[in-house]
């Protein structure tokens, strides 16, 4: 009875200090928010370094697993040195080379695009300067001639002028010292990201060389917190968001990059005036899924529009233009280079990369679809699982296989990864080999 009374009383205290944990973590989260989204972005800001070489790592990986394997090849059949060895020297060697090799891409890009962009951007800031007073005259005149042929509309025009007057004089005059601030911060914080890009490549390096020991530590921690059974259905997952990120991210990179030539050729053969600059703001952009060529577009309109204010026909050229490269690009260009890797409806893409960028902005923006897919297929399996546990699995895969093309066929991969995360699910509630074994042994204990 006192052992009885010892644990209802140790449940007690943990039923207590877990109600306590949930009233503090609730005050501090509706009450002291700032709080910790300062301490958060503090620690983010401390480790920004190590994320930018991480990402940097992990957009490496492909190709230097790719010299890994081709260099392990040679010096396994040379057979002057142990597999160990063979391993430990293919793994230096393709670090340097990916290293190199992508110093010698990007040296070349920056080469050839560089000079474009600050002469585009040089003459932009000249032309700019040069025909403002243009512009204001003609729009000063439009507005006259508009007011001469409407005079119903001459006072809602001056009251709209006036108020435009009041609000550069009583808020942005004042405002003007602290956006002069905020450049400074902004310069600031930019040599700081330079810093921070230089230490990431730094810790790049480390982590490229060290990829497949980082990689067997983290399995070996899930396997030694989970059951095996939920180690399973975890690494699976693992691998799973691995292609998704690397898959669309490198995906998207190429891709961009040869929408982003594409408009840089088209530009110059239309005869459109700082071409180096609209074809670089239009291959990033590019890279948000579905609103990216939209955003691109919009001040690369503009600019041309003020660039070609005598010939506004090049504006409804570059128009067509942009409609006919976005239908070849969404049904040529990204399904074959991204893989279709994002197997996400439209209306999920559209809500990933709204809600995501809401959160996180141009970051969001980028990751918010490949996190979101992971997000989606956790809970597809989950839900799946369920209905192999309640006995309703056969209502789940008629409906399903309602909405599915008789005659498509999964990829290989793809099946296998989602049969071995199947299998590590159906058997998440049985019990491990290890658990089996002791479950024998005290029933043979009983027994006797």
């Amino acid at each position: 009875m006192d052992r009885q009374k010892l644990k209802n009383s140790i449940h007690i205290v943990i039923i207590i200090f877990l109600a306590l944990a949930l009233a503090i973590t609730y005050f501090f989260l509706f009450f002291g928010w700032d709080a910790i989204a300062q301490a958060i972005s503090t620690v983010l800001g401390v480790l920004r370094p190590i994320i930018i070489g991480i990402i940097i790592a992990y957009l490496l990986k492909p190709t230097c697993n790719g010299y890994e394997k081709l260099l392990l090849k040679k010096l396994i059949k040379s057979q002057k040195r142990s597999e160990f060895k063979s391993r430990k020297i293919a793994n230096v060697i393709a670090v340097i080379l990916t290293y190199v090799t992508w110093t010698v891409i990007l040296a070349g890009i920056l080469w050839i695009v560089l000079p474009q962009i600050i002469e585009s951007i040089s003459k932009f800031i000249t032309d700019a300067i040069a025909y403002a007073p243009g512009y204001i005259d003609s729009i000063t005149a439009w507005i006259a001639n508009f007011k001469l042929e409407n005079p119903d509309m001459a006072p809602y025009l001056d009251m709209a002028w006036t108020g435009i007057l009041d609000w550069l004089k009583n808020v942005m005059v004042p405002k003007l010292p602290e956006i002069g601030n905020s450049l400074i911060l902004g310069v600031i914080d930019l040599i700081g990201i330079v810093v921070d890009v230089a230490i990431g490549i730094v810790v790049s390096v480390f982590f490229l060389a060290g990829r497949k020991v980082f990689a067997t530590k983290l399995k070996l921690l899930v396997h030694a917190v989970f059951k095996e059974n939920h180690a399973k259905a975890i690494i699976s997952e693992f691998r799973f968001a691995d292609r998704m990120f690397g898959g669309f991210l490198e995906g998207k990179i190429i891709d961009s990059a040869i929408i982003g030539i594409i408009h840089f050729i088209a530009f110059e053969l239309m005869g459109i005036h700082y071409s180096g600059l609209l074809a670089v703001i239009c291959g990033v952009t590019n890279i948000i899924p579905f609103f990216g060529p939209f955003i691109g577009a919009a001040p690369t309109a503009v600019i041309i529009l003020m660039a070609h204010s005598d010939e506004p026909i090049k504006l409804l050229y570059y128009l067509i233009f942009v409609c006919v490269i976005q239908f070849l690009d969404g049904n040529i260009l990204d399904p074959h280079i991204v893989g279709g890797n994002i197997k996400i409806s439209p209306f999920c893409v559209i809500f990933a990369v709204l809600f995501f960028g809401g959160l996180w902005g141009f970051a969001g923006m980028i990751f918010g679809v490949p996190l979101f897919a992971v997000i989606y297929d956790i809970v597809k399996k989950l839900m799946k699982h369920r209905y192999k546990k309640i006995g309703k699995f056969d209502m789940y895969k008629e409906n399903l296989d309602k909405l599915k093309d008789p005659d498509s066929k999964p990829a290989p991969a793809a099946a296998t990864a989602n049969a071995a995360c199947d299998t590590a699910f159906e058997n998440t509630d049985a019990p491990s080999q290890s658990e089996q074994n002791d479950a024998s042994e005290n029933t043979d204990k009983t027994e006797q």
